[in-house]
């Protein structure tokens, strides 16, 4: 049996992309709706509006093709969707993160992006492979982390000194 045969089979990894999909579909469903009702930003206290106004509803529809490609039967279509999975979820980390809230509230996130790496060790039989793909993604993820979160106004109540 070839090795992408039998990560075809492995039924904790297949276990695992469904999931994912199963959040995904329903995360999407929040993405596309958020211009309309505000839920995950009230969700998240974030009322300054730290994302692009465009940025839910298209991370709703990507969250939608990842869940439907989660499930191709090329393996490069899927490793490539969990190299997605980590990357944004790393990013829903940097969010928190970014607004200021408790580094622990983006551990939430951060758990489909420690799945997508088992599954990737898994498929490829190769956790030194997954493991740099996570860092690799977790790079990615900060770096549109700063571009695209924009951190809450000041409250006027910082120290007017900042430690160096």
């Amino acid at each position: 049996m070839s090795a992408a045969a039998a990560a075809n089979s492995n039924p904790i990894e297949w276990a695992l992309r469904v999931c994912q999909s199963t959040a995904f579909a329903i995360h999407g469903v929040l993405g596309i709706a958020e211009p309309f009702t505000g839920c995950v930003q009230g969700a998240f206290r974030d009322l300054h509006g730290g994302m692009p106004n465009w940025f839910w509803p298209v991370a709703g529809v990507l969250l939608w093709t990842v869940a439907v490609l989660n499930f191709s039967s090329r393996d490069a279509v899927i490793l490539a969707a969990q190299a997605y999975i980590c990357a944004f979820h790393m990013g829903g980390f940097f969010y928190h993160v970014r607004l200021g809230h408790h580094p622990a509230v983006g551990l939430a996130p951060a758990v489909f992006a420690v799945l997508a790496v088992v599954v990737v060790a898994i498929r490829t039989s190769s956790p030194l492979a997954a493991l740099l793909g996570w860092v690799a993604c977790t790079g990615v993820a900060y770096g549109l982390s700063r571009i695209l979160v924009k951190p809450p106004p000041a409250t006027g109540n910082e120290p007017l000194l900042q430690p160096q």
